[in-house]
């Protein structure tokens, strides 16, 4: 394995294969609405059994190293399990589809799409702005409100405003949203 996008395809392939439930987030999601950048790791929600989650780490080639213990995530508290590629380097993260509202809503939203030419699932252009606006609000990274911003700049006509704003309402964002449109204007 060669490249960080090699291996995130080889899983996407591997997902699609065993029926594991997922939707690419982070940095691959805002590529695809906004504007590319290079990243050095990959994240996805997953919702799966144990049964296809064993079947899904044993089925990767030994260029990954699969962490063996689920951790939380410390900024969200959410459920993850890590993959590496020292070799590259590279990681990607698996997280565990929550019970919180927004991301049982924005999981319920993914929209399947062509990705590096397969079947994959993303999570709807709106939940990125959303997710994006919670990370710069909650971890305080600055490259999420640029993310976010770049996602409302590029997609912004076509985006459920409504639906971005009663989630960011409801989730305190409000001020990350109204940063990341001056951001997208400017």
């Amino acid at each position: 394995m060669k490249t960080g996008e090699e291996a995130v395809y080889l899983l996407i392939d591997r997902m699609n294969e065993i029926g594991v439930d997922y939707m690419i987030v982070g940095s691959f999601s805002s590529n695809a609405y906004g504007l590319a950048r290079a990243t050095k790791d990959a994240d996805f929600v997953i919702q799966t059994t144990e049964e296809k989650r064993r079947a899904l780490m044993q089925s990767l080639p030994s260029d990954f190293i699969v962490d063996d213990q689920i951790t939380f995530e410390t900024v969200t508290g959410h459920l993850r399990q890590i993959l590496k590629l020292p070799k590259i380097p590279y990681m990607i993260e698996l997280f565990d589809l929550s019970d919180e509202p927004f991301d049982q809503k924005r999981f319920s939203r993914r929209k399947e799409t062509v990705f590096g030419g397969r079947k994959a699932w993303l999570p709807a252009p709106e939940d990125v702005v959303i997710q994006k606006l919670r990370w710069a609000s909650l971890a305080k990274r600055p490259q999420d409100l640029i993310d976010a911003s770049n996602v409302i700049r590029i997609s912004g006509e076509f985006l459920d405003w409504p639906y971005i704003g009663k989630w960011c309402a409801e989730l305190d964002i409000l001020a990350a949203l109204a940063e990341a449109r001056k951001i997208a204007e400017g």
